[in-house]
């Protein structure tokens, strides 16, 4: 499938929505990461003048989801810790997150951190399957996957209130912000991820995020990577209008049914 070709891309684009650049930390670590010389030391270097990723690298690694053997101390330590594609996931979020000022606290609250919660379920989902090795890159799309809305927010911003909220409310609050404003928060969402050269199967896996059918024309990585995305949401909300249309492709793609999926969340929790 070529997103190029994507009508609802294209309308967004038309739409006159202003997508965020990416920040002077994001973009230094970014270049890090693509160095296959760089460790753990550049990388951390790269951050060393943004405290705000810099704090975040830190709290994401003491995170219990990922139980550290010892508290990292240090962003070296937390880079070490959660390796390259979860420093940028962690990293791009906080720079997202703060170009998001003038819009509602309680909002921005309710968008990033229902991300961060699907993001470490739709990780340990990964983890549980026999793609083990892609429970990184589904931490850094879980985490983007609703960056659109911030996006769709700027441009009608008369809609915040259907944002505040968590779980199956911010949902249910981004399906109506998409009809009301007549845009569509994953196709803003694929256009930032674009536009921050995130991994192709990221940005597509984001693009396709409440799309089953979609999802089902994507390459192998980007398919499983959307799934992974609607079970972490799973995870985090219990069974949603949401999920209903994803349960039968999740169980086909990778074994798990609810009783599986109950106790992942009871595991997590």
């Amino acid at each position: 499938m070529s997103m190029d070709k994507d009508l609802l891309v294209d309308a967004v684009l038309a739409s006159g929505v202003v997508l965020p650049a990416p920040g002077p930390g994001f973009l230094r670590l970014r270049a890090a990461a693509a160095d296959d010389d760089a460790g753990p030391r550049e990388m951390a270097q790269a951050v060393s003048q943004d405290p705000a990723i810099t704090g975040a690298l830190l709290r994401v690694a003491n995170s219990p989801v990922f139980r550290p053997r010892s508290a990292p101390r240090t962003a070296q330590d937390a880079i070490a810790m959660l390796g390259r594609t979860r420093t940028l996931a962690t990293a791009a979020s906080v720079a997202l997150k703060a170009q998001n000022d003038g819009l509602d606290p309680r909002v921005v609250d309710a968008i990033w951190s229902g991300c961060a919660r699907a993001a470490e379920y739709s990780f340990a989902v990964a983890r549980a399957t026999r793609f083990k090795s892609l429970a990184d890159t589904a931490y850094l799309a879980a985490l983007m996957q609703d960056a659109g809305i911030a996006v769709v927010l700027r441009r009608s911003p008369q809609h915040t209130a259907l944002l505040i909220g968590d779980g199956p409310t911010l949902e249910a609050g981004a399906r109506a912000l998409d009809a009301l404003s007549g845009t569509d928060h994953a196709a803003a969402g694929y256009l930032v991820a674009r536009n921050w050269k995130l991994p192709v199967e990221v940005c597509e896996a984001i693009r396709a995020h409440h799309d089953p059918k979609l999802t089902r024309r994507l390459g192998d990585e980007a398919r499983r990577l959307a799934r992974l995305l609607a079970a972490g949401r799973r995870v985090r909300d219990g069974i949603s209008p949401d999920w209903v249309d994803w349960a039968d492709d999740v169980a086909e793609e990778f074994g798990l049914g609810e009783a599986d999926l109950d106790e992942l969340a009871a595991d997590a929790r």
